[in-house]
C-alpha cells in the first residue's frame, strides 16, 4: 500500500492511501457488476440491460497505477539498478496470478467448452495470451483468452516505458508523459474500426489515464498546485484533440466528459485522504487489497450463477447479478488471502529493495 502526507510535513509512512485502495475496490466492482449482467443477458434473459459502467472501472484503474508507479517511482530512482527492481517487483505483481486466472480458463474451456463464451482452443493465441501478446479473439475484439486481461496489454505497456526512463536515468514523468502523449494521438491515424493490426492496440487514448494518475501523484509528492493544473489542462488538451478527430466527425463529447470525470474522482480521492483516509473500515481496505483477484477471476466464478439457475428453471437476470456479485466478493477475497498474498509476500521478499510490500497493485 502507499503511503501520503496530510496537510503537514510530509514523513514517508506517515498515512496511508486507503481511500485509494477503496477506490480500487470500487473500479473492479463497476467491472463485475457489467460482466455479471451480462452473463445473466446471455445465459437468462436477453432482454435484461447490460450496464455500462464497467469500462470506468478500467479507466480508474489505469490512472490508480499511474498514481503508484510515479509515487513510488523515488525509492527506485535512488536504488542501484533501481530499473530491475521495479520491472522484477512489476512482474511479480502481475504475472503468476494472470497466470494461474489464465490456466483456470484454460482447464474451464477444455473440461467444459459449451459453458465457456467468447474463446476457443487456439494454440498460438494461447501461448500470445500468457505472454501478453496482442491478439483477436474468435469476436474479433483484442483480448488474451482471459478476457478481463486485455487491460494488462496497458499495464505492461506502461510498466515497459517506465522502466526504460528509470534505466536510462530520465525524468519518469517526463518521459513517460512524451511517449503516452505520441501513442495516444496516435489513435487518430489508427482510426475507427477493426481493420488495424492487434499491435496497434496501443495506439489509444486510454494511455493518457496512467499520464493523468502521474500528475497527481506528483502534487501528491511536491504539493505543487501549478504543476497539476498544467499537467492535468495539458492530459486533457490531449484527449481534446483526440474527441475533435473521432470518427464520426463529431467532437466526442460523452467520451471526454468521462475522461474528465474519471480525473475529478482519482483527484478527489486522493486530496480528500487526509480526512477521510483513517475513517475507512478495516474491511474495504481489505477488499482494495484484493481487488485484483476479484477483477482476474470474477469472469470464471461468475458465469456458474446463471448457468446453475437456467438448469434450475430459475431464469431472474436480477437475481443473478446479486448472487453472482455476493459469490465472486467472497470467493476473490478468500484466493487474495490464502493464494495471491502468500505468493506475491514470498517472491517480493526475494527483491533487495525492501521485504514489506508498499505498493498498491494497479
Amino acid at each position: 500500500m502507499v503511503t501520503a502526507r496530510g496537510s503537514r510535513a510530509f514523513t514517508p509512512g506517515e498515512l496511508k492511501y486507503n481511500g485509494v485502495q477503496v477506490l480500487r475496490f470500487v473500479a473492479a466492482l463497476l467491472v463485475v457488476l457489467t460482466h455479471t449482467s451480462l452473463y445473466a443477458n446471455e445465459r437468462l434473459d436477453d432482454s435484461f440491460e447490460v450496464w455500462s459502467l464497467g469500462i470506468y472501472g478500467v479507466y480508474i484503474f489505469f490512472a490508480i497505477s499511474g498514481f503508484v508507479m510515479m509515487y513510488t517511482s523515488p525509492k527506485f530512482v535512488r536504488a542501484e539498478k533501481g530499473w530491475a527492481l521495479f520491472g522484477v517487483r512489476r512482474l511479480i505483481r502481475i504475472v503468476p496470478m494472470y497466470w494461474i486466472a489464465t490456466t483456470a480458463k484454460l482447464a474451464a474451456l477444455i473440461i467444459i467448452p459449451s459453458a465457456v463464451l467468447h474463446s476457443a482452443l487456439d494454440p498460438g493465441k494461447i501461448v500470445m495470451s500468457y505472454l501478453f501478446i496482442p491478439s483477436r479473439n474468435i469476436d474479433g475484439n483484442v483480448e488474451p483468452l482471459l478476457g478481463v486481461g486485455w487491460t494488462l496489454f496497458f499495464e505492461m505497456f506502461f510498466y515497459l516505458v517506465f522502466t526504460i526512463a528509470l534505466l536510462m536515468r530520465l525524468n519518469v514523468l517526463y518521459f513517460c508523459t512524451i511517449v503516452m502523449t505520441i501513442f495516444a494521438l496516435g489513435t487518430i491515424w489508427r482510426g475507427g474500426g477493426e481493420a488495424w493490426h492487434p499491435f496497434l492496440v496501443y495506439l489509444s487514448p486510454l494511455v493518457m489515464y496512467f499520464v493523468v494518475g502521474m500528475f497527481i501523484a506528483r502534487y501528491a509528492l511536491d504539493r505543487k498546485v501549478v504543476n497539476l493544473v498544467a499537467g492535468l489542462a495539458y492530459s486533457l488538451a490531449v484527449w481534446a484533440t483526440i474527441a475533435a478527430f473521432h470518427p464520426s466527425g463529431q467532437f466526442n463529447v460523452s467520451g471526454f466528459v468521462g475522461q474528465v470525470l474519471v480525473t475529478l474522482i482519482v483527484l478527489c480521492v486522493v486530496l480528500a485522504e487526509p480526512f477521510i483516509g483513517r475513517s475507512i473500515p478495516k474491511p474495504l481496505i481489505f477488499l482494495g487489497d484484493a481487488s485484483y483477484s476479484l477483477y482476474l477471476f470474477h469472469p470464471i466464478i461468475a458465469p456458474l450463477v446463471p448457468t446453475a439457475l437456467a438448469v434450475v428453471g430459475l431464469r431472474s437476470a436480477g437475481l443473478s447479478v446479486v448472487v453472482s456479485v455476493a459469490l465472486v466478493v467472497a470467493v476473490t477475497a478468500v484466493i487474495y488471502g490464502f493464494i495471491e498474498r502468500p505468493i506475491t509476500n514470498k517472491l517480493l521478499a526475494s527483491t533487495t529493495l525492501t521485504r514489506k510490500p508498499v505498493e498498491v497493485r494497479p
